[in-house]
């Protein structure tokens, strides 16, 4: 598994400058005029902001030559919003990561599970300087519902089936709203493996016949958000974690990727695409893409 890097940062700065009448307005006017950073100009308070998508898509069929599904049905649901607060030197900063999704076909017999998401980072900042913060963060991932390998109709995971929950202390580079990025020489991953269907199989880098492993690791994440245009919203993650005790050379990775296009104030469409690398679930790249058009909320 090739090592993956990423490396983005921009900031910029205003300036003001003024002229006065007497030695003390002048003073003044020159402390004034002095260059103001985007981070000297943070508010406190709370920040939030994100997108809902509901996609729905339908066909139907009857004596069509061509051949097809004679009823097809599918929904699916995106959540993608921050919470962030901030009081002077400390920050708070929460994302939520949720999806959802089905597709139900005459063939199908019932709906299959499409897109399934849990994913809830939060980190807690205090500011060193220089648009550093020294951080702790919490991560949890997993999924709701129990998901199939639809050509064997196996189930293959279930909500905390795998899951994950990662603690780490490091330092956390913020230039803007925009982007971040942390590092962690030091962290700490729960693995659980709760349905007791998979108890008794090593699964998910969890041995049988136990329900949890922990792992010890450096830790990365990177997150970019921002308007691409006046009617398109791009926000990319991306993860990296190395376990030390086990295989340090493998390197999980985890690259998410939504832009979102709003048409007008309710419709829109997204485009989803998500890159996973984990050697204990499969020791393949996995992709998953998802295009939908329908109600797009700006939140």
């Amino acid at each position: 598994m090739k090592n993956k890097i990423i490396a983005m940062a921009i900031i910029g700065a205003i300036a003001a400058n003024a002229y006065g009448q007497d030695a003390t307005v002048k003073d003044l006017q020159s402390a004034s005029g002095k260059e103001v950073k985007a981070s000297d100009t943070v508010l406190n308070g709370w920040k939030k902001g994100g997108s809902f998508i509901l996609n729905l898509n339908q066909g139907s069929l009857q004596n069509w030559a061509a051949g097809g599904e004679q009823n097809t049905l599918g929904i699916n649901g995106i959540l993608n919003y921050a919470l962030n607060y901030r009081n002077g030197k400390n920050t708070w900063d929460n994302y939520f990561d949720l999806a959802l999704g089905f597709q139900n076909a005459t063939s199908f017999g019932r709906f299959r599970k499409t897109d399934d998401r849990i994913d809830i980072t939060t980190k807690y900042g205090h500011d060193v300087g220089k648009n550093w913060y020294a951080t702790a963060l919490v991560n949890f991932n997993s999924q709701a519902l129990a998901g199939y390998d639809y050509k064997t109709n196996t189930k293959i995971s279930n909500f905390l089936t795998p899951g994950k929950l990662l603690f780490a202390l490091g330092m956390d580079y913020k230039p803007n709203d925009h982007f971040s990025l942390f590092i962690s020489p030091a962290a700490t991953r729960w693995i659980f493996k709760h349905d007791p269907d998979f108890f008794a199989v090593d699964a998910f880098g969890v041995p049988a016949f136990k329900k949890s492993y922990n792992e010890i690791g450096a830790y990365l994440t990177a997150k970019y958000t921002n308007a691409v245009s006046s009617w398109a919203t791009y926000t990319g993650r991306l993860d990296l974690f190395t376990n030390y005790k086990r295989n340090p050379k493998n390197v999980d990775v985890l690259f998410n990727n939504l832009l979102v296009m709003k048409f007008n104030q309710w419709l829109g469409s997204s485009i989803s695409l998500d890159i996973l690398y984990d050697d204990d679930v499969i020791a393949k790249t996995q992709l998953k893409e998802i295009f939908g058009i329908g109600l797009t909320v700006k939140l």
